[in-house]
């Protein structure tokens, strides 16, 4: 594979200077958080780039077990950044994002999908952790701004003899479908107008075409079925927050 020049990768940046500047002239509020966040991720790549190597080479389970957790961590801690209004918006997070890790990490290592070595169990792993985090700092967002559309009817429903359950069903339900589109829309589109990366990088790099979709498949279909388990536990688990904080 060719190298990028220092130059070109430069040049590249400079497309984010027109979203910056757009924002800055219309006063969008948004260039701060793209600058930061394009900053941040540029850093980290570049750091884990040079110890990934370590990192693959991982044969202890409980380190690479206690290297999982830390992404889970981390991932719940962006998430709960999204959900500051809710008590526990962290452990709500981090709950969700493990469970989907575990789900996926169980069926892949039972089924023999992957080998249980570190150089395939931490990028897929990265992926779905990745996607739940997103999906979870969606559910947060859109389940606060359901909310305050719906407090009036919340509160007529709780007035009628609803349970807190009961009368925030609508809620969840519009929260989930909502937290989800980014996924169903991805998946509608999958060969048409998507063309994954790990299938593609993979076909770069020789594999077969047949072998490199099977394994973006099981990417693909892990990552949907997580992504719906972690914006339902969040909702089921951060609607509480609205009664024990007395959000009405």
């Amino acid at each position: 594979m060719r190298d990028i020049s220092h130059a070109a990768l430069l040049i590249t940046g400079v497309f984010l200077l027109f979203p910056l500047w757009v924002s800055h002239r219309h006063q969008l509020g948004i260039a701060k958080e793209i600058a930061l966040s394009s900053l941040r991720g540029a850093v980290q790549l570049v750091l884990i780039g040079y110890v990934i190597g370590y990192i693959f080479s991982i044969e202890s389970w409980l380190l690479l077990a206690l290297f999982i957790l830390a992404m889970i961590v981390i991932a719940g801690l962006t998430s709960a950044r999204r959900g500051k209004q809710y008590a526990h918006a962290f452990p709500i997070a981090c709950a969700a994002i493990l469970a989907a890790e575990a789900v996926s990490l169980a069926v892949w290592l039972t089924f023999h999908i992957i080998e249980p070595k570190a150089q395939y169990v931490l990028p897929m792993s990265g992926m779905i952790i990745g996607s739940s985090m997103t999906v979870a700092s969606l559910t947060f967002e859109r389940m606060l701004s359901e909310f305050q559309l719906t407090k009036p009817l919340i509160l007529a429903k709780l007035a009628l003899g609803a349970s807190p359950r009961q009368a925030c069903q609508e809620l969840m339900e519009n929260t989930i479908k909502a937290a989800l589109i980014p996924n169903i829309e991805s998946m509608k589109s999958l060969g048409l107008i998507h063309l994954p990366g790990m299938m593609t990088g993979a076909i770069i790099a020789g594999a077969s075409p047949l072998i490199a979709v099977k394994y973006q498949l099981v990417i693909l279909l892990t990552a949907m079925s997580t992504a719906a388990i972690t914006a339902i536990l969040v909702s089921f688990l951060a609607y509480r927050s609205f009664f024990r904080q007395k959000m009405f």
